[in-house]
């Protein structure tokens, strides 16, 4: 009996030792995870993350992961190794820790061997640990405000969302082509001091030279020089970016309830939502989306196809119609400038057919962790990252030229946006000197048709782009507004200025609506 008491002990004691490691690993991994996304994305929150996780992230770049990894490896094992030091008995009866009590009237000292140390405190010691490093975790991916926000309800559609089928929509004559370029997170903090960015010497001299073109019209956020849109709730990665560009709308993963569609996963990509794509096929345009990734990498094959039914020229079409060879892999997929020079191809086969066309872009050379450098790109700059905006912005410049020698060019209104934000928090921290400054995301209006009411001083998202796209397409839009979007080149206020400031709208954003569960992520009629 006593013999069998002993091995029952003997068990709990080895089970308890292996939880301890278990748990400090943890700790460790937690405490690591919080600090690199605190230093690579910022305030990216957790509805982006839970909306990766639905929608295939593994489609996503392997080798980012790989590399952060690596990067954090070290780091990682030096943080296991302090953390695990008190519970470990390696050193047993080497090590005497002696605390001097005479500063609270004990004349005796107090001697501690940590090897002796039960197991019960070593077990609350990494108990301890792991619930406040899962904390960290969890705060810095902002899931306690997330979670508070789920508890509140808006009503932020009823009062302010326009249906684009409920809107008249008045084409001009002559449709105008359109081509619309998102730049991966393309920012005003790049452009120089002296025009309203953060750099001593612009690190994107032709796009800050054509967003102050005043034959263009780039809307801005400052009284003079060059500024752009704030990041509003659900605009704030690649996918959300788009969404809110082409429909004036949030992109918002429900926890809630039963049946929801999740993008990637489930068949349908917001059902309820109407579309640039949807609006300009049903006018006849022939559509086309080019990108250097996979397309259904965050269920944009979805968006692209169920809404405006895009040709899309993604990494395998490339790869299926020999434009590169099966097993080519740069960066994403591959690198911006064949993206441009396979652009040039659909454009000149688009710009043959009898009917208006509408082909977008997505590039990929400046995402984070400091971009893929073209190896023929120069290199003025020390920093990889510097280099890479440097080498983007000659390319979409390029790009654009190529497009303004062409015959079409006449017809064809060219936009250039950010799709939004930088993720690279560290990097605009390093170039970032007035602690006043707001991150904008970049605009260009090329060859509008019309003409903004004023240009500057304007707050405003990325929602406002759609509407404005139309705009400038010389389309009329009564009310001036579509989705939560307001056009631009109107009078009429965002929503940002009827709210007063972008956290206002953010804060409203973030709740919880009964009219965006049922009437646009999914549709229940």
């Amino acid at each position: 009996m006593l013999k069998r008491n002993k091995q029952t002990i003997s068990k709990k004691r080895a089970f308890a030792k292996i939880a301890i490691l278990v748990l400090l690993a943890f700790t460790a991994l937690f405490f690591v995870t919080s600090r690199y996304k605190q230093a690579h994305f910022g305030d990216a929150q957790i509805d982006e993350i839970l909306f990766y996780i639905m929608n295939g992230a593994v489609e996503g770049q392997s080798a980012s992961l790989l590399e952060a990894a690596k990067d954090n490896f070290l780091l990682l094992g030096i943080s296991f190794f302090i953390l695990v030091l008190p519970v470990i008995d390696f050193y047993r009866n080497k090590i005497t820790i002696k605390i001097d009590l005479s500063f609270i009237g004990r004349k005796k000292a107090l001697e501690i061997n940590p090897s002796r140390i039960s197991i019960k405190f070593k077990l609350i010691y990494a108990l301890a640990l792991f619930i406040l490093s899962f904390w960290f975790l969890l705060s810095s991916f902002g899931m306690f405000q997330y979670l508070h926000s789920l508890t509140q309800k808006s009503h932020i559609y009823e009062q302010y969302f326009v249906d684009p089928n409920k809107t008249t929509l008045t084409f001009p004559e002559k449709k105008k082509n359109l081509v619309y370029i998102y730049l991966e997170s393309m920012e005003n903090t790049v452009a120089s001091h002296a025009s309203g960015g953060q750099a001593k010497k612009s690190l994107i001299p032709e796009l800050e030279t054509l967003a102050l073109d005043p034959n263009n019209t780039s809307f801005s956020n400052l009284p003079n020089g060059l500024g752009g849109a704030l990041p509003a709730t659900g605009t704030t990665w690649t996918v959300g970016g788009m969404v809110a560009q082409s429909s004036g709308l949030p992109l918002k993963t429900s926890i809630l309830g039963q049946d929801h569609n999740a993008m990637g996963v489930y068949k349908q990509f917001l059902p309820g939502a109407t579309t640039l794509g949807d609006i300009l096929k049903k006018e006849g345009y022939n559509q086309t989306f080019i990108m250097g990734s996979e397309s259904s990498f965050g269920g944009r094959d979805k968006l692209l196809s169920q809404h405006g039914n895009y040709l899309i020229k993604d990494l395998p079409y490339a790869k299926q119609h020999k434009l590169i060879d099966p097993d080519y892999g740069v960066w994403w997929g591959y690198e911006d400038k064949k993206l441009f020079s396979f652009a040039k191809d659909e454009l000149s086969r688009l710009s043959k057919l009898n009917t208006p066309f509408n082909m977008q872009l997505l590039t990929a050379d400046t995402h984070f962790t400091d971009g893929y450098l073209d190896p023929t790109c120069p290199t003025p700059y020390q920093n990889q990252y510097d280099n890479v905006w440097a080498c983007s912005s000659k390319q979409v410049s390029d790009f654009i030229s190529w497009i303004q020698s062409q015959p079409f060019a006449k017809d064809t209104v060219i936009i250039v946006s950010g799709d939004h934000l930088g993720m690279q928090t560290s990097y605009y921290d390093a170039l970032t000197t007035d602690p006043n400054y707001q991150r904008t995301i970049y605009n260009v209006f090329i060859n509008s048709n019309t003409t903004p009411t004023e240009p500057k001083q304007r707050l405003f998202s990325t929602f406002d782009m759609f509407p404005s796209t139309l705009a400038a397409m010389g389309v009329a839009i009564k009310g001036d507004r579509l989705g939560l979007g307001t056009n631009l080149f109107s009078s009429q206020p965002t929503l940002i200025e009827k709210y007063g400031s972008l956290n206002v709208l953010n804060d409203e954003l973030g709740k919880y609506s009964e009219y965006y569960e049922k009437n646009i992520f999914r549709k229940t009629d």
